[in-house]
């Protein structure tokens, strides 16, 4: 396992150096990088420590074996397309500008777009899913409105403007945690921002030397989190108020534990919630077996239906989510209530073995590359709206510990919301363009006049 862990960490450091050193990326495929080896690396190099025992070290190696598999092609795929791109762009003679600021207000639309669905009509439609689907991106789009407000700080030499939205964004795990009981969901925008504003962001050695800190700082509040999230939930799920949930959270930190890899039962809630490794390894032994069958494309299909909405589709199937995959193709049986994700590694793996796996991160590694730089192109002309058609629905392939459902459904709803979002900045800047047409028009009529 020592091996494959070292292979794993050389690609994956090879593959951020070399999308990130050209400054033709928007952070897409870092950021997809460092949240797949959150569950796929880090548990696998915890069983590496000498003090460490638990069970299961076996499953965790084939995991890691497949996981391993996986980024190589990752790397490959997005290889292949830039390379491409690269080409295209050399024979058009394509120029980029490198300094252009995104207009204020179509940002501004952005933040409060994403803030009215993500927290105003979001709890109202769940009764709708088709509806709930495209509100749900709200929350993306305020993730894509704090990166383009610090893009703007930058651009125009206001240092203090992007610390300042870059400090907003840290306090996004806060807020889920406050709201919904979950630290993931905001340690993943905040980590989506982060990614976006260290593509941009010089000297490299300031970005290397803050992610160093944010990492050790984002372990010591995940195991903090972890060794009260029950008491947390049972206070956000019981429908407590905001002080209760205050209190709980100041009780909590309050007693703050500091990341120590000497710690077992730090080690232990890593491995506990962050080890996808293991349930992979769980689901090749399980099919190596012939306990079951290969899915053979099944859950592919599956993901194809989750494009099409509900509302055109009434009676459509029930795809959403990893459902019971994991259990029927790992043979683990889980606590009622309990939320599994597949993965995307497994869920390749249970449709066509290996090769599924080298397969599927071939295509997922070309489409991150592409909106990766496809979106980089758009934001340095200044064009958000072209922007946001790539990096919105780019977003929706980070799920890395999803199912491909979630990925197919996302991308739509983003891409639809992307749309929407360009409409509507086309008639916020149409009405000042046609207002100061027809007070020229007026001014040229008054002296033409005798």
């Amino acid at each position: 396992m020592e091996d494959l862990a070292w292979l794993w960490l050389i690609t994956a450091t090879i593959l951020i150096v070399r999308h990130w050193r050209d400054r033709s990326g928007v952070g897409l495929l870092i950021t997809y990088v460092m949240s797949f080896g959150g569950i796929h690396w880090l548990a696998a190099a915890i069983y590496l420590l000498p003090w460490y025992h638990n069970r299961g070290t076996d499953l965790v190696e084939l995991g890691l074996r497949e996981a391993t598999y996986a980024t190589l092609a990752l790397a490959i795929g997005a290889e292949i397309v830039v390379l491409i791109l690269k080409r295209r762009e050399l024979a058009l003679g394509r120029v980029t500008v490198q300094s252009a600021v995104i207009d204020r207000r179509a940002v501004n639309l952005y933040l409060v777009a994403g803030i009215v669905l993500y927290g105003v009509i979001s709890p109202l439609a769940q009764a709708l899913p088709s509806v709930q689907a495209l509100i749900a991106t709200g929350s993306t789009v305020i993730v894509v409105a704090l990166g383009l407000k610090a893009w703007n700080g930058w651009q125009r030499g206001e240092g203090s403007t992007l610390w300042r939205w870059l400090g907003v964004t840290a306090l996004m795990p806060l807020m889920t945690v406050v709201t919904q009981g979950f630290l993931g969901y905001g340690f993943a925008a905040m980590l989506t921002v982060f990614a976006f504003v260290g593509s941009f962001y010089r000297p490299r050695w300031k970005v290397i030397a803050a992610g160093m800190v944010l990492a050790y700082l984002g372990m010591s509040v995940y195991v903090t989190y972890m060794r009260d999230r029950n008491d947390i939930r049972a206070v956000v799920w019981g429908g407590k108020g905001w002080n209760d949930r205050a209190n709980q959270l100041s009780e909590t930190f309050s007693n703050f534990e500091w990341f120590d890899l000497n710690n077992i039962d730090h080690l232990s809630r890593i491995d506990s919630r962050l080890n996808q490794d293991y349930l992979v390894g769980a689901a090749v032994a399980h099919l190596e077996l012939g306990a079951v069958p290969f899915a053979a494309g099944g859950t592919l299909t599956d993901a194809v239906l989750g494009v099409i909405p509900r509302a055109l589709w009434p009676d459509k199937p029930n795809v959403g989510g990893s459902g019971d995959l994991v259990a029927t193709y790992t043979g683990l049986r889980f606590a009622e209530g309990t939320s599994v994700g597949i993965g995307q590694v497994m869920e390749s793996y249970i449709n066509f073995g290996t090769a599924g796996v080298i397969g599927g991160f071939l295509i997922i590694g070309g489409l991150l590359a592409l909106a990766d730089r496809r979106a980089c192109e758009a934001l340095t002309q200044g064009d958000i709206r072209r922007f946001t058609l790539w990096y919105l629905p780019g977003l929706s392939l980070l799920q890395v510990g999803g199912s491909l459902v979630e990925v197919t459904s996302t991308a739509a709803a983003g891409l639809l919301m992307a749309l929407l979002l360009s409409y509507l900045i086309q008639r916020l800047t149409q009405k000042p363009q046609e207002a100061r047409a027809l007070a020229y028009a007026a001014t040229q009529s008054r002296e033409a006049r005798p």
